[in-house]
């Protein structure tokens, strides 16, 4: 036991839990209906201009966007996919997933030379003060939330009310993983290697 650094209390226990290795994900959701697509080129993957489409890719009839960082995303089953999310009560995410039942989890490319300013724009900004997705390219997969298109992978997934679990400061929702879409190149980004390489560009 001398190898290891013992702690009880909850700031040492905190630090300790870093070890647990997770990705580093933007989870999107909207407030409902569909948000407007906003491409590169800002047209829709389609090449034309989506219906509703602004500047900031905010939806005129209020259907706006929003996403965060996340870290606390796992698998829970194969067959059938289901994955498991923890998120804040106090977000605006969690406010819509709450709203819709539905989300998108965006797993982050580690080889993306951009990745470290899109954790910084949603991870470290409210979207109750500010619009994550102003000028910020995105398309719309079926359930109508954005996916990022530099993302490793995607998923879109909708909240099973019955394993929903209350965990006072959060919730944790389990989705069904209803649709998907990975990239051949790229790796997945780690929060380790985030807080270890990447945190001190902000």
């Amino acid at each position: 036991m001398n190898r290891f650094k013992i702690v009880d209390n909850p700031a040492g226990l905190n630090q300790s839990l870093f070890e647990v290795t997770h990705g580093l994900y933007v989870l999107t959701a909207v407030r409902g209906g569909r948000a407007a697509e906003l491409s590169p080129a800002g047209l829709s993957p389609t090449g034309h201009s989506p219906t509703g489409h602004s500047p900031t890719g905010h939806s005129p009839n209020g259907h706006s966007p929003n996403g965060q960082c996340l870290d606390a995303a796992m698998q829970v089953t194969s067959a059938p996919p289901r994955i498991a999310i923890g998120v804040g009560k106090k977000s605006l995410t969690h406010e819509m997933i709450a709203n819709t039942g539905k989300f998108v989890l965006n797993a982050l490319d580690r080889e993306n030379p951009n990745c470290a300013d899109v954790v910084r724009r949603f991870g470290f900004q409210s979207g109750r003060d500010a619009d994550k997705f102003e000028d910020f390219p995105y398309e719309t997969g079926e359930s109508g939330i954005p996916i990022l298109p530099d993302a490793k992978a995607f998923y879109e997934c909708t909240v099973l009310p019955e394993f929903t679990v209350d965990l006072e400061t959060h919730t944790l929702f389990v989705a069904s993983v209803d649709r998907a879409g990975t990239q051949e190149s790229g790796e997945p980004l780690t929060y380790n290697e985030y807080r270890k390489s990447m945190r001190n560009r902000r």
